[in-house]
Protein backbone atom coordinates (compact mmCIF):
# COMPACT_ATOMS: atom_id res chain seq x y z
CA UNK A 1 0.00 0.00 0.00
CA UNK A 2 1.62 3.19 -1.15
CA UNK A 3 1.58 6.23 1.01
CA UNK A 4 1.79 9.78 -0.24
CA UNK A 5 3.76 12.35 1.71
CA UNK A 6 1.54 15.22 2.74
CA UNK A 7 2.78 18.76 2.09
CA UNK A 8 3.89 20.81 5.10
CA UNK A 9 1.10 22.87 6.63
CA UNK A 10 0.94 26.45 5.51
CA UNK A 11 0.51 27.66 9.07
CA UNK A 12 4.07 26.57 9.87
CA UNK A 13 5.63 28.68 7.10
CA UNK A 14 3.46 31.76 7.66
CA UNK A 15 5.16 32.89 10.91
CA UNK A 16 8.60 32.36 9.34
CA UNK A 17 7.56 34.49 6.36
CA UNK A 18 6.31 37.29 8.61
CA UNK A 19 9.47 37.13 10.68
CA UNK A 20 11.63 37.33 7.55
CA UNK A 21 9.61 40.33 6.33
CA UNK A 22 10.01 42.03 9.72
CA UNK A 23 13.77 41.47 9.65
CA UNK A 24 13.93 42.84 6.12
CA UNK A 25 11.97 45.94 7.11
CA UNK A 26 14.17 46.51 10.15
CA UNK A 27 17.39 46.18 8.16
CA UNK A 28 17.51 49.91 7.36
CA UNK A 29 18.91 52.49 9.76
CA UNK A 30 15.84 54.81 9.65
CA UNK A 31 13.50 51.96 10.62
CA UNK A 32 15.92 50.86 13.34
CA UNK A 33 15.84 54.39 14.80
CA UNK A 34 12.03 54.37 14.73
CA UNK A 35 11.97 50.94 16.39
CA UNK A 36 14.35 52.24 19.06
CA UNK A 37 11.98 55.15 19.72
CA UNK A 38 9.12 52.70 20.18
CA UNK A 39 11.22 50.58 22.53
CA UNK A 40 12.07 53.65 24.62
CA UNK A 41 8.44 54.22 25.62
CA UNK A 42 8.14 51.31 28.14
CA UNK A 43 11.61 52.14 29.50
CA UNK A 44 10.56 55.74 30.09
CA UNK A 45 7.41 54.51 31.81
CA UNK A 46 9.63 52.68 34.30
CA UNK A 47 11.42 55.96 35.06
CA UNK A 48 8.04 57.67 35.45
CA UNK A 49 6.86 55.06 37.96
CA UNK A 50 10.03 55.62 39.99
CA UNK A 51 9.51 59.39 39.86
CA UNK A 52 12.48 60.67 37.80
CA UNK A 53 11.14 63.58 35.71
CA UNK A 54 14.60 64.86 34.75
CA UNK A 55 15.67 61.50 33.30
CA UNK A 56 12.33 61.17 31.56
CA UNK A 57 12.87 64.59 29.98
CA UNK A 58 16.34 63.55 28.80
CA UNK A 59 14.87 60.34 27.38
CA UNK A 60 12.18 62.30 25.53
CA UNK A 61 14.93 64.53 24.13
CA UNK A 62 16.72 61.46 22.75
CA UNK A 63 13.43 60.17 21.30
CA UNK A 64 12.84 63.54 19.63
CA UNK A 65 16.32 63.39 18.10
CA UNK A 66 15.59 59.95 16.62
CA UNK A 67 12.31 61.29 15.22
CA UNK A 68 14.14 64.02 13.33
CA UNK A 69 17.02 61.77 12.28
CA UNK A 70 15.01 58.83 10.94
CA UNK A 71 12.94 61.10 8.70
CA UNK A 72 16.03 62.87 7.39
CA UNK A 73 17.94 59.66 6.70
CA UNK A 74 15.00 57.90 5.05
CA UNK A 75 14.66 60.77 2.57
CA UNK A 76 18.41 61.26 2.11
CA UNK A 77 19.06 57.54 1.47
CA UNK A 78 15.79 56.97 -0.40
CA UNK A 79 14.68 54.35 2.14
CA UNK A 80 11.09 55.46 2.65
CA UNK A 81 8.56 52.64 2.93
CA UNK A 82 4.97 52.03 3.95
CA UNK A 83 6.18 49.95 6.90
CA UNK A 84 8.48 52.73 8.11
CA UNK A 85 5.80 55.37 7.65
CA UNK A 86 3.25 53.44 9.70
CA UNK A 87 5.75 52.55 12.41
CA UNK A 88 6.83 56.20 12.62
CA UNK A 89 3.21 57.31 12.98
CA UNK A 90 2.56 54.67 15.66
CA UNK A 91 5.66 55.76 17.57
CA UNK A 92 4.64 59.42 17.38
CA UNK A 93 1.10 58.72 18.60
CA UNK A 94 2.27 56.47 21.43
CA UNK A 95 4.93 58.92 22.56
CA UNK A 96 2.54 61.89 22.38
CA UNK A 97 -0.09 60.12 24.48
CA UNK A 98 2.55 58.90 26.95
CA UNK A 99 4.15 62.32 27.27
CA UNK A 100 0.80 63.91 28.11
CA UNK A 101 0.29 61.33 30.86
CA UNK A 102 3.86 61.80 32.09
CA UNK A 103 3.29 65.53 32.50
CA UNK A 104 0.09 64.82 34.45
CA UNK A 105 1.86 62.34 36.74
CA UNK A 106 5.21 64.07 37.19
CA UNK A 107 4.14 67.73 37.02
CA UNK A 108 0.63 67.68 38.57
CA UNK A 109 0.62 71.46 39.12
CA UNK A 110 0.68 71.89 35.33
CA UNK A 111 -2.40 69.71 34.89
CA UNK A 112 -4.24 71.53 37.69
CA UNK A 113 -3.58 74.86 36.00
CA UNK A 114 -4.32 73.79 32.40
CA UNK A 115 -6.58 70.75 32.75
CA UNK A 116 -9.49 72.00 30.61
CA UNK A 117 -7.46 72.91 27.49
CA UNK A 118 -5.60 69.60 27.84
CA UNK A 119 -8.80 67.59 28.21
CA UNK A 120 -10.36 69.40 25.23
CA UNK A 121 -7.32 68.71 23.03
CA UNK A 122 -7.17 65.04 24.09
CA UNK A 123 -10.88 64.60 23.32
CA UNK A 124 -10.49 66.24 19.90
CA UNK A 125 -7.42 64.12 19.05
CA UNK A 126 -9.32 60.96 20.02
CA UNK A 127 -12.22 62.10 17.83
CA UNK A 128 -9.87 62.39 14.83
CA UNK A 129 -8.51 58.88 15.46
CA UNK A 130 -12.04 57.50 15.84
CA UNK A 131 -13.23 59.08 12.57
CA UNK A 132 -10.13 57.73 10.80
CA UNK A 133 -10.81 54.25 12.12
CA UNK A 134 -14.51 54.33 11.23
CA UNK A 135 -13.86 55.54 7.67
CA UNK A 136 -10.67 53.66 6.74
CA UNK A 137 -10.62 50.91 9.40
CA UNK A 138 -7.20 52.12 10.53
CA UNK A 139 -5.43 55.18 11.89
CA UNK A 140 -4.39 57.13 8.79
CA UNK A 141 -0.67 57.92 8.77
CA UNK A 142 -0.85 61.57 7.78
CA UNK A 143 2.42 63.49 7.59
CA UNK A 144 1.06 67.03 7.49
CA UNK A 145 3.33 70.01 7.96
CA UNK A 146 1.00 71.29 10.67
CA UNK A 147 1.37 67.98 12.54
CA UNK A 148 5.15 68.18 12.28
CA UNK A 149 5.04 71.74 13.65
CA UNK A 150 2.75 70.63 16.49
CA UNK A 151 5.10 67.77 17.41
CA UNK A 152 8.14 70.07 17.34
CA UNK A 153 6.43 72.65 19.56
CA UNK A 154 5.29 69.88 21.93
CA UNK A 155 8.91 68.71 22.30
CA UNK A 156 10.08 72.29 22.93
CA UNK A 157 7.38 72.75 25.57
CA UNK A 158 7.30 69.36 27.30
CA UNK A 159 11.01 68.62 27.66
CA UNK A 160 11.88 71.80 29.64
CA UNK A 161 8.76 71.33 31.77
CA UNK A 162 9.90 67.81 32.69
CA UNK A 163 13.54 68.78 33.30
CA UNK A 164 13.18 72.20 34.94
CA UNK A 165 9.63 72.03 36.33
CA UNK A 166 8.50 75.40 34.95
CA UNK A 167 6.69 76.55 31.83
CA UNK A 168 5.64 79.67 29.96
CA UNK A 169 1.90 80.20 29.66
CA UNK A 170 2.38 82.00 26.36
CA UNK A 171 4.36 79.05 25.00
CA UNK A 172 1.66 76.68 26.24
CA UNK A 173 -1.12 78.54 24.42
CA UNK A 174 0.89 78.74 21.20
CA UNK A 175 1.60 75.01 21.39
CA UNK A 176 -1.97 73.95 22.20
CA UNK A 177 -3.36 76.20 19.44
CA UNK A 178 -1.07 74.64 16.80
CA UNK A 179 -2.02 71.18 18.10
CA UNK A 180 -5.72 71.99 17.65
CA UNK A 181 -5.12 73.36 14.13
CA UNK A 182 -3.10 70.27 13.17
CA UNK A 183 -5.83 67.95 14.44
CA UNK A 184 -8.48 70.00 12.60
CA UNK A 185 -6.53 69.79 9.32
CA UNK A 186 -6.18 66.02 9.76
CA UNK A 187 -9.93 65.76 10.31
CA UNK A 188 -10.64 67.77 7.15
CA UNK A 189 -8.34 65.52 5.09
CA UNK A 190 -9.98 62.38 6.46
CA UNK A 191 -13.53 63.60 5.88
CA UNK A 192 -13.05 65.03 2.39
CA UNK A 193 -11.16 62.22 0.67
CA UNK A 194 -12.10 58.69 -0.30
CA UNK A 195 -8.47 57.64 -0.26
CA UNK A 196 -5.91 59.68 1.61
CA UNK A 197 -2.55 60.71 0.23
CA UNK A 198 -0.55 60.22 3.40
CA UNK A 199 2.17 62.61 2.19
CA UNK A 200 -0.14 65.43 1.18
CA UNK A 201 1.86 67.99 3.18
CA UNK A 202 -0.97 70.48 3.62
CA UNK A 203 -4.42 71.11 2.18
CA UNK A 204 -3.45 74.78 1.95
CA UNK A 205 -0.53 74.25 -0.44
CA UNK A 206 -1.83 71.94 -3.14
CA UNK A 207 -4.84 69.91 -4.16
CA UNK A 208 -4.25 66.18 -4.36
CA UNK A 209 -5.86 64.48 -7.29
CA UNK A 210 -8.74 62.31 -6.23
CA UNK A 211 -8.84 58.57 -6.92
CA UNK A 212 -11.60 59.24 -9.48
CA UNK A 213 -9.37 61.73 -11.29
CA UNK A 214 -6.53 59.24 -11.30
CA UNK A 215 -8.76 56.48 -12.69
CA UNK A 216 -10.11 58.79 -15.40
CA UNK A 217 -6.57 59.81 -16.26
CA UNK A 218 -5.54 56.18 -16.60
CA UNK A 219 -8.59 55.51 -18.77
CA UNK A 220 -7.77 58.44 -21.05
CA UNK A 221 -4.18 57.28 -21.44
CA UNK A 222 -5.32 53.78 -22.33
CA UNK A 223 -7.72 55.10 -24.95
CA UNK A 224 -4.95 57.03 -26.61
Amino acid sequence: MSTRESPPPRSASAPRGRLAALRRNLSTVPNQLTAARLAMVPLLWVLVLFGHPVWVGIGVMVAAATDVLDGYLSRRWNQTSEFGSRMDSAADHLLAISMTLWLVLLRPFFFREQRWPLIAWAAFALLVLAVSWLKFRRAVDLHLYSSKAAVFLAWCFGIPLLVVGRYSRLQFWITITICFLAAAESLVVILTRREVDEHIGSILLRRSSSPDDERHGITRRKRR
